[in-house]
């Protein structure tokens, strides 16, 4: 009787299993639009140089298309001394340049504003406003190169500098021969001073350059470019929450996302900082490159 038990438990997981195999009903998920509400990209450092904020406008989820930039925009950027206005760009619609001497200063808070816009197309004009206070960055002593193959091939940048005695927290970025390569949020690697603070960084690994890109694979005689910044603790949250929702979700069924956080008033969606950066170069040699190589 056990083993006919055995066997009819057997052929029922069986059918079952062929059932849900043979399961291809298609399922259409209807998305509802919701109301459109400005996106807002933009920063200021200490560096000399034009610097930009971009206006978008929401889309639908489906929406196959770059989502509609927000022209005709009134952008200004108050430090608490001078108001400078922001010009909007000939050639990039949506973008919004500061003059090429503007540059910022560890200590001052920026403050983002944003006029003449009708985004909700309700026939009022609304106002949007950010504000951050840029954090001064010690200065790098000297970063290397080295080979690295993990999980992945290619070079981790190490770095010597100091940490200054209060919580701080860091995004870092890695150039080649004077390009950003790593120009997407979901490059930038963001580090608060949890284990390190007040100490010397003996070559913390703090980038990385993977030979499974094409733009980041090293060759002798290129210059890396290490860049840190200064970031505030409200951005370094922003940005562990928007890369959450780049990366798989572990367990695979989790929950809804939650929005991710912004610091603009008014229902507007992006991240308006303020940083100090600083910069450390070394030149790529062959013992680096070909020791690398297999």
């Amino acid at each position: 009787m056990k083993s006919i038990t055995t066997l009819k438990t057997i052929i029922l997981i069986f059918a079952i299993s062929i059932s849900l195999w043979n399961c291809t009903e298609r399922i259409d998920i209807e998305l509802d639009s919701t109301y459109t509400r400005l996106v807002v990209e933009g920063f200021i450092t200490n560096d000399t140089t034009a610097h930009w904020v971009r206006l978008s406008e929401t889309s639908d989820y489906f929406h196959n298309e770059t989502a509609p930039a927000v022209t005709g925009a009134e952008v200004t950027i108050d430090d608490g001394e001078q108001v400078h206005r922001l010009t909007e760009s000939d050639t990039a619609k949506g973008w919004y340049l500061t003059s090429p001497d503007y540059h910022g200063m560890p200590g001052r808070t920026y403050t983002l504003v944003i006029r003449n816009v009708d985004i909700d197309e309700d026939g009022e004009l609304e106002e949007y406003t950010a504000s951050s206070t840029m954090k001064p960055v010690n200065p790098i002593d000297s970063i290397k190169i080295e080979w690295f193959d993990t999980f992945f091939s290619g070079y981790q940048v190490r770095v010597w500098a100091w940490d200054s005695p209060d919580p701080d927290w860091y995004a870092f970025k890695v150039w080649k021969n004077g390009v950003l390569v790593t120009d997407t949020l979901y490059e930038l690697i963001v580090q608060n001073d949890e284990f390190f603070n007040g100490n010397y960084t003996y070559g913390i690994p703090s980038q990385f350059l993977s030979t499974d890109k094409p733009e980041e694979v090293v060759e002798v005689g290129d210059t890396i470019t290490f860049e840190i910044n200064g970031i505030t603790e409200e951005y370094y949250g922003y940005v562990i929450e928007a890369q959450s929702q780049v990366f798989p979700q572990t367990p695979l069924f989790s929950g809804p996302p939650a929005n991710i956080r912004t610091n603009f008033a008014n229902g507007a969606i992006g991240f308006f900082e303020a940083y100090s950066v600083q910069y450390s170069s070394t030149i790529a040699t062959a013992d680096i490159v070909n020791g690398g190589k297999p």
